[in-house]
C-alpha cells in the first residue's frame, strides 16, 4: 500500500487499523475518501464545498490574517470564547491532542490549526496569548484570532453563522449557547468536512487530513505528467 505522509508514533496503531478499513484504490489513497469516513466516523459529516468561507480577522499581536494565508495547507478551525466554563476547553484540549499527534511526524508544515474567539470584547489580546498555555496548543501551526478593530463586536460570531454554527447569547448571563464541531477545509481552500461533537475518534481526524495531503500530492504528481506530455507537443 502506497502511504505518502506518515502519521505520528503516538497513532501508529490506530492508524494502521485505519487504513486496512481504507484499502487502496488503483488510483490513489484518497479515493471515495468521504464515503469511507462515513462508514467509519459517525460524527462525520462531507461537506465538499468549491470554498470554504472566507475571513480577514486579526491576531493577538493585531497582524491581519485570513483563511486564505493557508491555502497550501490543510486547516482545522473551530470556534471558541475563553470564558465558556464547559465545552470550549474540552474541545480546544480535543484539537490540542490531535495538533500534537500530527506535529510528531512530517504533517507539522502542512496543516494549520486556528481558533477564532466568538467574544471579542472580553478576549483581549493578553486573553488570547494565554489561551494556547491553558490548552496545549502549539503556536507553531495555530493561531487564535479575533475581530479587527474596524469590525462590529458580532463580526466573529457571523464568520461562525458562514460555518453553519451559532452562538447564541443568553439574557440573564455572559455565557452562549453553542454546538462543538471541528471544519476542516482542504488545500486550495475546498470546504471539505465536519466533524461534530467531542465523540469523534481523533485517529479518524488525522487520517482524514493525511488522506487529503495524499489527494493534494497525487493531483500535483499528475499535473506534472500531463505537463511533460504536453510539452512536448508544443
Amino acid at each position: 500500500m502506497q502511504l505518502i505522509v506518515y502519521l505520528t508514533r503516538r497513532a501508529a496503531l490506530a492508524t494502521f487499523a485505519a487504513t486496512i478499513a481504507f484499502p487502496a484504490s488503483a488510483d490513489h489513497p484518497g479515493e471515495n475518501l468521504d464515503a469511507r469516513m462515513f462508514e467509519m466516523e459517525p460524527y462525520f459529516q462531507a461537506i465538499d464545498a468549491a470554498q470554504a468561507p472566507d475571513f480577514e480577522l486579526q491576531n493577538a499581536e493585531g497582524n491581519p490574517v485570513r483563511l486564505a494565508d493557508f491555502s497550501e495547507r490543510v486547516v482545522i478551525l473551530h470556534f471558541i470564547y475563553a470564558n465558556c466554563p464547559d465545552i470550549c476547553p474540552l474541545h480546544a484540549e480535543k484539537i490540542a491532542a490531535v495538533q500534537a499527534s500530527i506535529n510528531d511526524g512530517p504533517m507539522r508544515d502542512l496543516v494549520q490549526f486556528i481558533s477564532i474567539t466568538t467574544d471579542p470584547v472580553n478576549d483581549t489580546p493578553d486573553v488570547l496569548r494565554d489561551y494556547a498555555d491553558r490548552h496545549g496548543l502549539d503556536p507553531s501551526n495555530w493561531v487564535i484570532l479575533t475581530k479587527r478593530p474596524d469590525q462590529s463586536d458580532d463580526a466573529t460570531r457571523l464568520v461562525a453563522r458562514d460555518y453553519g454554527l451559532e452562538f447564541t447569547t443568553t439574557a440573564d448571563s455572559d455565557m452562549m449557547m453553542h454546538g462543538a464541531v471541528t471544519h476542516v477545509v482542504d488545500i486550495g481552500g475546498r470546504f471539505a468536512a465536519k466533524f461534530h461533537g467531542m465523540d469523534f475518534k481523533n485517529v479518524n481526524l488525522i487520517l482524514y487530513v493525511s488522506e487529503l495531503i495524499n489527494n493534494a500530492q497525487h493531483r500535483r504528481r499528475e499535473r506534472s505528467w500531463w505537463d511533460r506530455v504536453t510539452g512536448v507537443f508544443q
